[in-house]
C-alpha cells in the first residue's frame, strides 16, 4: 500500500526495511552532507537521487513526512515481516 501519491500519479511506498539505523542517525547530524540526505530519502522511496530532487516542493515536503511518519511507525505496517502471518 503506498504511502502517497504525487503530483503525477507515482504512487510511492516508503521502505524503512533499506535503512540502517546508521544511515537514519546520520540524517540528524550537522555535518550530514545533503547529498547523503537526498541518498537516504531517495532509496526509502523508491526513486533516484535525480528524480527526488526534481519533486515539487510540495510533493518532496509530503515524501519527507511520509518518510519520518514511517521511521516513527516502522511495525504499523501490515505487510510488515515482522508482523505474525500465521492463524491461531
Amino acid at each position: 500500500m503506498p504511502n502517497l501519491t504525487l503530483n503525477d500519479g507515482r504512487e510511492i511506498t516508503i521502505d524503512m526495511s533499506v535503512i540502517t539505523i546508521r544511515e537514519y542517525r546520520e540524517l540528524f547530524k550537522k555535518g550530514q552532507k545533503q547529498e547523503d540526505e537526498d541518498a537516504t530519502l531517495a532509496r526509502a522511496s523508491g526513486l533516484t537521487v535525480d528524480e527526488l530532487l526534481d519533486l515539487s516542493q510540495p510533493d518532496f515536503r509530503r515524501l519527507a513526512e511520509a518518510f519520518f511518519k514511517a521511521a516513527r511507525e516502522p511495525l504499523a505496517d501490515p505487510n510488515s515481516v515482522s508482523e505474525s502471518t500465521s492463524e491461531s
